[in-house]
């Protein structure tokens, strides 16, 4: 597991099976402890596979788009958007812009930008949220159009 988080989620579905099927604890075949350590274990490694196909998933269409046809109007129109977000992310205050830096540009959870930031997570997902509207603001008004959804 790469963090507490995931380890947690781990646990918490273990208990809540023992719960919900205590039949499939069976103390003839050893102890609860050792019932519970071969579970964990199977949930972990569900977990960690199931990620590790996501992001393989995730990398494949990141290739087939990549690689797919682009005409120069659709890459001249991207530059612009790239532009004016860029511009829009600029004019945040500080720790809204580096709180969206961290979670959209570099992939993190609430709870890693939280961790990394040392600030509790409902400050981050606050300050993301306003981030985020303040950019739409400044996206309309310099006339970007599909962002006043």
């Amino acid at each position: 597991m790469h963090n507490a988080a995931e380890a947690e989620d781990v646990t918490q579905e273990v208990f809540l099976r023992l719960w919900n099927q205590p039949d499939r604890f069976d103390p003839a075949r050893g102890s609860l402890r050792s019932f519970l350590l071969a579970q964990s274990h199977a949930r972990a490694v569900d977990a960690i596979r199931s990620l590790n196909a996501r992001r393989l998933r995730e990398v494949k269409d990141a290739r087939r788009t990549a690689t797919a046809d682009y005409d120069m109007q659709h890459e001249v129109w991207d530059l612009a958007m790239a532009d004016q977000v860029s511009h829009a992310l600029g004019e945040l205050p500080e720790e809204e812009r580096r709180a969206i830096e961290l979670a959209y540009y570099e992939g993190r959870t609430y709870v890693e930008v939280a961790e990394l930031l040392g600030q509790p997570e409902g400050t981050v997902k606050s300050r993301i949220r306003n981030g985020m509207r303040r950019m739409r603001a400044m996206l309309v008004e310099a006339g970007v159009q599909g962002v006043d959804a």
